[in-house]
C-alpha cells in the first residue's frame, strides 16, 4: 500500500545569501523612492515656509531617511559582494564556460561610473541636465 498523503514541507531555513539579495533589493528601492522625492522637493527655506510634505514627511525627514537607507544599502551591498566574491572573480578571470571572462563588461561599467562622476563634477550634460532639473524644482517650481 502506498502512502498518498503528502509529507509536510519543512520550513526553509534563513540564509545569508537570500537576506543579502533581498536587503540590497529593498534598500535600493527605498533609496530610489526617497531620492526621487528629494529630486523634486523644494529647497529647505521654501520647504519650511510652505510646510511642504510628501507621504507625511517633510524635506528634512526625507533627507534623513535617504541618508540612513543609503548607509543600509551600502552595508547590504558590501555583504552581497563578499558573499559573491567567487562569482565576481570568475567574471573577471574567466571560467570553464566563459574562458575570456567578462572584463570588457567590467571596464564598460567602470567607465560609465567614472564618466558620470567626471561629468557631474564638471557640470556637463547629461549629468548637468539632472542637476538642472533638481535646481528648477528647488528654485523655480516651488518658489511660485
Amino acid at each position: 500500500m502506498s502512502n498518498t498523503e503528502a509529507s509536510p514541507q519543512s520550513k526553509a531555513r534563513l540564509t545569508g545569501r537570500a537576506l543579502a539579495v533581498f536587503g540590497v533589493t529593498f534598500s535600493f528601492a527605498a533609496i530610489l523612492l526617497s531620492g526621487g522625492i528629494l529630486l523634486f522637493a523644494p529647497k529647505g527655506r521654501i520647504s519650511s515656509t510652505t510646510g511642504w510634505e510628501a507621504l507625511g514627511l517633510d524635506r528634512q525627514g526625507w533627507g534623513d531617511l535617504h541618508i540612513v537607507l543609503a548607509a543600509l544599502f551600502a552595508g547590504f551591498s558590501l555583504w552581497h559582494a563578499a558573499l559573491h566574491l567567487p562569482v565576481f572573480k570568475s567574471l573577471l578571470a574567466g571560467s570553464k564556460t566563459a574562458p575570456q571572462g567578462h572584463r570588457t563588461e567590467a571596464l564598460i561599467a567602470l567607465a560609465a561610473v567614472l564618466a558620470l562622476a567626471v561629468l557631474t563634477l564638471l557640470q556637463l550634460p547629461p549629468a548637468s541636465w539632472l542637476l538642472d532639473l533638481n535646481g528648477y524644482f528647488k528654485h523655480v517650481f516651488w518658489a511660485r
